[in-house]
């Protein structure tokens, strides 16, 4: 939003703050600055000039050679302007200027007559859009003065960022509300006067709401004898300076109340309006309308719209309806105020791809209270720019007015919240410079108990009652109001200390939070994280082979691509390796992960959707990085199972399957999934070529898991034990043997552990080899025992005896033959 400095004095005329006091200010409080525009930097050196002669160009019959006196010399200027006379005071820019538009003025001949400096019209100023003439200033005006004071072009503009919870401060009102509490001052009051002469307005039009829950106050005013035309300049400049194209003089009013008070207004043609009535309803399925920007919109039953006898005239709370416009032949006036739900509008709004002024505003909520007095005040302004009267009365139909809300505060737990003491005094003060009003707390409810109860003490026998102003909708619970005492207070100015907390031992199996836990390991395995939006597209779930009919399906999507709740965290991953590739062609490496939520109907669906915590990694590129020690080797799918390990080992998960699987998303050879007692704990192997290809990933290969981390957090063991080091050495024997071609190595290491006396203390699988000397079906596995007693050191006998019991094993239940020599 921008705001004009110039427009928030005249609402607040007590604030003497210059423009970088009141960015400070407004930057502290929670209203971000993002720039500020000083008009008159970009008109540094555009001063007045007097036309003292103006002859007809020799070789032009459009231009004219004008004398220029700018206070001290005369400049010879050539001029096509069709409204420049002699006389005129005039805004002049000099030779060697540099113009807003970035054109820097030097001397040159127009069609054989020299030019010195321009005379310049106000768009050629950057001022506004009016380029039919040169800007004529005061007749008063002393040549030599700046123009931009002499014309008012002075102004600073803010431009804001204002979060969707302030409404409230959506307009210069709202804006000069909230200066006057940080700089305490008294808060400005929004009041309307309109003078009413002629007949009934009830007897020109009427209004009627069928739907009170979308629609919860409708209010008119029927203005006639109006004369539609150009605006003033200063209703032109004032919305210029805020962005806003001046239309007409009707129109311009309905926008600067608008941006004065923050409650969006619209001007029917009344003549256009069918029985010359209002009736708020929902449209009927497959309605038309064209609207104001001559687009066509066909409307479902969900929408919400104003329409006259016969016909839609306008989407409630987005845009008005071509079919009542108010034209240059329009002679009376219906004019609305109205509260729209803040829902309605956004899912119209949406629908329909439009975003307006007016929807901005009322999709984050509106003042039940100020539709009267925005009513009012468009009113009077109409007449005093277009004429006209205004008829006596309202129309207006409504629900009945929200109660007030009522929301304690306890100055101790705003102490405790904020980190800095305050007592009731600083709540109190705080508060009520907000236009907060002090009440009694609320009687309870009364009971029909025969006596009456002593009142019982409770947490808020304490606090304090404040009943929030109507423009406040973002004050609901006492956090709401402690925000506030904290946000006046000054973020800065609380002290940074290590807040207290209470000192508890870990208890349970693990006592962990396995989301920042597994962030903290993947980032000591030297993985990036990644962080994405939880939706994806019906692309995106075919390219995964998921199941389409378990997607959670969004009624209000930001696109088509995120109109689906994620099911999986892989797209988003391979998007963000997609986007490394295109931005650093030459580097591969990568390593990421995501931490976050998937969501899927569950089979039969439920009220709601499962919720899933998983973690997704993607690896990439080179083991390590390359360097004159080191030959870049590429990672494969066994460095992406160290990781997963590494998961499994870091939540103290037991033994778990690794288990040959056929995922589509992965490819055949290493697809493989993790099982511990039945129950899957994720998928991982490199990424299918052609779900690659998809993405527009090209190059080396991509690996990929995708790990359950609610079922690994539940299958977590117990906590390490840690015992001293053995003091007594180990023994080492190497095994080698053949076995079936289709026997999975975690089977064999399954084996040699089940048949090990409690001797064995580890078991390595070192070397795999299929090919020339291995028997045709079969492959040849190496592994490393390694040997230790806790209590002595192990005989060679003792050794034998286990490698014995191990090759038996191997022996009698895999069919394996050692291999001698």
């Amino acid at each position: 939003m921008k705001a004009s400095l110039s427009w928030i004095k005249e609402i607040l005329p007590d604030l003497k703050a210059n423009a970088s006091a009141i960015q400070k200010r407004f930057d502290a409080v929670g209203i971000e600055v993002e720039a500020v525009t000083r008009q008159a930097d970009s008109l540094e050196g555009v001063i007045v000039g007097e036309v003292r002669a103006l002859a007809p160009h020799p070789d032009a019959d459009k231009l004219r050679v004008a004398t220029v006196f700018d206070g001290e010399n005369e400049h010879t200027v050539v001029c096509g302007a069709p409204n420049v006379k002699e006389g005129q005071k005039v805004a002049f820019a000099p030779v060697g200027l540099t113009l807003p538009n970035g054109i820097t003025l030097e001397p040159r001949k127009i069609r054989g007559v020299q030019s010195a400096g321009m005379i310049c019209s106000e768009a050629e100023l950057g001022v506004s859009d009016e380029s039919d003439g040169i800007l004529v200033t005061k007749p008063r005006a002393k040549p030599g003065k700046a123009i931009a004071k002499v014309e008012g072009f002075d102004d600073v503009v803010f431009e804001l960022g204002v979060t969707p919870n302030r409404s409230d401060v959506l307009s210069h009102h709202g804006l000069a509300r909230e200066l006057a509490a940080v700089f305490d001052l008294d808060m400005p009051k929004a009041s309307a006067r309109v003078r009413e002469s002629g007949g009934d307005a009830k007897a020109r039009a009427k209004v009627r709401i069928e739907d009170h829950e979308r629609c919860t106050k409708y209010a008119g005013r029927v203005l006639v004898g109006v004369k539609v035309g150009p605006s003033p300049t200063w209703v032109k400049r004032r919305l210029q300076t805020l962005g806003i194209r001046s239309i007409s003089n009707v129109v311009d009013a309905t926008n600067i109340v608008l941006m004065e008070l923050g409650h969006p207004l619209h001007a029917f043609d009344l003549a256009k309006l069918s029985d010359e009535r209002i009736v708020v309803r929902t449209a009927t399925e497959g309605e038309k309308i064209v609207l104001l920007d001559d687009s066509e919109k066909t409307l479902v039953a969900e929408d919400l719209v104003i329409a006259d006898g016969k016909d839609p005239v306008a989407l409630a709370g987005v845009m008005g309806g071509a079919n009542s416009e108010v034209g240059p032949d329009t002679v009376d006036i219906l004019l609305e105020s109205a509260v729209f739900d803040p829902k309605s509008v956004r899912k119209t709004a949406r629908r329909h791809g439009l975003h307006t002024e007016a929807s901005h505003r009322f999709e984050r909520g509106v003042d039940f209270e100020m539709v009267e007095t925005a009513l009012d005040r468009c009113a009077q302004l109409i007449v005093e720019l277009a004429g006209g009267q205004v008829l006596r009365g309202r129309l207006v139909d409504q629900k009945a007015a929200p109660k007030p809300i009522v929301v304690p505060i306890r100055a101790e737990r705003a102490s405790m919240l904020i980190g800095r003491a305050f007592d009731k005094k600083d709540v109190r003060s705080a508060l009520t410079s907000l236009g907060l009003k002090s009440v009694k707390r609320p009687e309870a409810k009364k009971k029909s108990a025969k006596k009456k109860a002593p009142p019982k003490k409770d947490a808020f026998s304490n606090a304090l009652y404040f009943q929030v102003p109507s423009w406040r909708l973002d004050l609901k619970l006492e956090e709401d109001l402690i925000e506030e005492v904290g946000r006046l207070f000054g973020y800065d100015n609380i002290p940074a200390l290590m807040p207290p907390g209470a000192k508890h031992p870990m208890t349970g199996p693990l006592a962990r939070q396995p989301e920042r836990d597994v962030r903290e390991l993947m980032v000591r395995e030297g993985y990036s994280e990644s962080i994405s939006l939880a939706f994806d597209g019906d692309k995106d779930v075919e390219a995964m082979g998921l199941d389409r009919a378990r997607a959670v399906v969004l009624e209000n999507p930001l696109g088509e691509e995120t109109r689906l709740m994620r099911m999986s965290l892989l797209p988003a991953l391979l998007r963000a390796t997609r986007l490394n590739q295109d931005v650093l062609p030459s580097i591969t490496d990568l390593r990421l992960f995501e931490v976050g939520k998937t969501f899927i109907w569950a089979n039969p669906p439920g009220a709601l959707p499962v919720e899933s915590n998983r973690i997704g990694i993607v690896l990439r590129g080179t083991r390590s990085p390359r360097s004159w020690t080191t030959k870049g080797e590429p990672v494969d799918a066994y460095d992406l199972k160290a990781t997963v390990e590494s998961v499994l080992r870091f939540f103290a998960v037991g033994e778990v399957s690794w288990l040959a699987d056929e995922t589509p998303w992965l490819h055949p050879r290493s697809a493989t999934r993790l099982e511990r007692d039945g129950r899957v704990l994720g998928y991982f192997g490199e990424v299918h070529p052609a779900l690659a290809e998809r993405y527009g990933i090209e190059g080396t290969p991509v690996f990929a898991a995708q790990l359950e981390l609610d079922a690994i957090a539940a299958q977590s063991g117990p906590r390490p034990q840690f015992a001293s080091l053995s003091k007594l050495p180990p023994a080492q024997r190497d095994l080698s043997f053949f076995v079936g071609g289709e026997v999975p190595a975690a089977e064999v290491v399954r084996v040699i552990e089940a048949a090990a006396t409690d001797t064995l203390e580890r078991v390595d699988l070192f070397d795999v080899y299929e090919g020339q000397g291995v028997p045709e079906g079969q492959k040849s596995l190496a592994v490393a025992l390694v040997f230790r007693a806790a209590d002595r050191t192990l005989k060679d006998e003792e050794v034998e005896a286990a490698q014995a019991a191990i090759v038996a094993a191997l022996t009698e239940s895999l069919g394996a033959k050692v291999r001698s020599g």
